[in-house]
């Protein structure tokens, strides 16, 4: 079994991520702050009744339950699989078979770094259609939406980047390579306008959709649905998000419809 200290420390960083003090979570778990203090400073040792007190008790993540049994020393029932994995693998194909195959417009499905693992026939269409080759496995949804290139198609880049803003702010506390890209394209200003844009209105619209102008000319106005697999309890299954594209007038609707 692993040190006392290293569970302890998982367990206060699982505290601090939930907000919770050493009392709050004490009594959460019909314990008490003693003896959560004892965990944390390594004086007690995790038992797995308290464990599984811990992971049944509290809204935790894959990942996160995974993190205290690694660190408790106790079998970890969440194999770090990988993607390309006979069970990850057939995810991925129930995703791209049953859910992209009939959403009639640009639908694909993104892992934690923003990699596209599965798209349907209209994103990859879409995609051409701004100068991007766009193959499954190959492209980073992130690094496109960053580069000079995509923004330049948008027609409200201040506006519709508020959402892509919060939205990549969650994804990179959770993931250090898009915390890095964030950190990177806020030290290159790209965001710089997000502070002016939030308070310098009087009310916040409702929905702002994506405003686009293909090479052609045409212009494009949509919506991201983002969605998850409600029953994965794998830990990078349950990372991945799968991204319906919604058009928000009768010319993108006809537009898209016909790229499928």
């Amino acid at each position: 079994m692993n040190s006392g200290n290293t569970f302890g420390s998982a367990l206060r960083g699982m505290r601090e991520v939930l907000g919770l003090s050493q009392l709050a979570l004490a009594t959460r778990l019909a314990s008490t702050q003693r003896h959560i203090s004892f965990l944390e400073t390594g004086r007690s040792r995790i038992t797995l009744d308290f464990l599984q007190r811990l992971v049944v008790e509290l809204n935790l993540s894959a990942a996160q339950r995974g993190a205290l049994f690694t660190a408790s020393g106790f079998a970890n029932p969440y194999p770090d699989r990988a993607m390309d994995s006979v069970e990850m693998t057939t995810a991925l194909d129930l995703i791209e078979t049953r859910v992209l195959a009939h959403w009639p417009f640009p639908a694909f499905a993104l892992n934690s770094e923003w990699v596209v693992l599965r798209a349907n026939t209209s994103a990859q269409r879409l995609f051409a259609g701004f100068g991007v080759g766009f193959r499954n496995e190959e492209t980073n949804l992130l690094t496109l939406m960053l580069s000079p290139e995509f923004r330049n198609a948008f027609i409200n880049w201040e506006e519709a980047s508020i959402g892509f803003y919060f939205r990549l702010q969650r994804a990179a506390a959770g993931d250090a390579d898009v915390r890095e890209a964030f950190q990177a394209a806020k030290r290159q200003g790209l965001f710089d306008h997000i502070p002016a844009q939030i308070t310098g209105r009087d009310e916040a619209p409702a929905l702002v959709p994506v405003r686009m102008q293909l090479l052609d000319g045409t212009e494009l106005q949509m919506t991201p649905l983002v969605g998850q697999l409600a029953a994965a309890q794998d830990v990078r299954l349950e990372q991945i998000e799968i991204e319906f594209m919604i058009p928000v007038d009768d010319v993108t609707e006809g537009f898209l419809s016909a790229l499928k």
